[in-house]
């Protein structure tokens, strides 16, 4: 049996397509069962409630949902990606890109592979989590202009963000600390969709890396890691402190946070390997 949750908000949401994808999973002759969020961690409470009922619970949505179903107790049901939101990293990390055909086919196939999360605080996260500039950029996203422009609305909102003032903090890893403006904990190779961040881990690996850009003037900064960032230059780029670790991580300062690309607050954090869970792979 397969329970889809599925984001009705998500961007690229499609009843047509939802009842493709049932129709496809029943001919196959699995059973499915269609539930719905109506508002914010909707997903973490009916994973509460479902999990261990069903072989495999799917994602239907971005990785918003994700994110609300792994916060959930799975209590040994498998994780599936079904991609239909504004961001899809995890189906990226998993299939290479976007696509529903390709997760759909490795539901059918059932396959299954241990994935590792992580949790910062009392919050799980499987993709990464962000402190500083990015998270700050999360906070300025406007919802009802993220319907209509997409991914469109990170950009704008990273400007606002840009223009706004940022505060440096501080990082803890290994037991060094490090003043910085802007830092990621990522427990995945991909991030903000198709960039590559890690070759050296991911979600299959028990650690996580931490890139810590330095704490400097802001108005040169924050461009020149972006464009550091996205450019894939900080692989290399020797200002950028590029970690691999499977120690607990601490952030003090209450700088800004995201996980999985939605705002968490400000808080001093504990970030650290949490668990392992069943997820569907091709």
């Amino acid at each position: 049996m397969i329970a889809v949750i599925s984001n009705p908000n998500a961007l690229r949401f499609k009843n047509e397509e939802l009842r493709w994808i049932k129709n496809e999973l029943e001919k196959s002759g699995l059973s499915v069962d269609i539930l719905f969020t109506q508002k914010p961690l909707d997903g973490t409470n009916i994973t509460n409630i479902i999990g261990g009922k069903y072989e495999i619970i799917a994602a239907y949505g971005g990785d918003g949902i994700v994110n609300e179903i792994i916060n959930g107790n799975l209590n040994g049901s498998a994780l599936a990606v079904l991609p239909a939101g504004t961001t899809n990293v995890l189906a990226i990390e998993l299939f290479g890109k976007v696509s529903v055909e390709l997760a759909l086919k490795a539901i059918i196939n059932r396959k299954t592979k241990k994935a590792y999360y992580c949790a910062i605080n009392s919050r799980k996260f499987i993709l990464m989590a962000g402190a500083g500039f990015d998270a700050k950029s999360c906070l300025k996203v406007d919802e009802n202009l993220k319907k209509r422009l997409g991914k469109l609305e990170y950009v704008l909102a990273g400007i606002k963000a840009y223009l706004s003032k940022s505060d440096c903090f501080e990082i803890e890893v290994e037991g060094i600390a490090y003043r910085t403006l802007w830092a990621i904990v990522s427990n995945a190779r991909k991030y903000a969709g198709n960039f590559d961040l890690s070759k050296k881990t991911d979600i299959f690996q028990p650690s996580v890396d931490v890139l810590i850009f330095p704490c400097t003037n802001r108005v040169f900064g924050l461009p020149y890691s972006n464009g550091v960032l996205f450019g894939g230059l900080h692989r290399v780029a020797p200002f950028v402190k590029h970690i691999i670790t499977d120690k607990p991580v601490l952030i003090s300062g209450k700088p800004h946070i995201q996980i999985d690309g939605d705002y968490l607050g400000k808080s001093d954090a504990k970030l650290k390997l949490d668990g392992v869970l069943d997820i569907i792979v091709p």
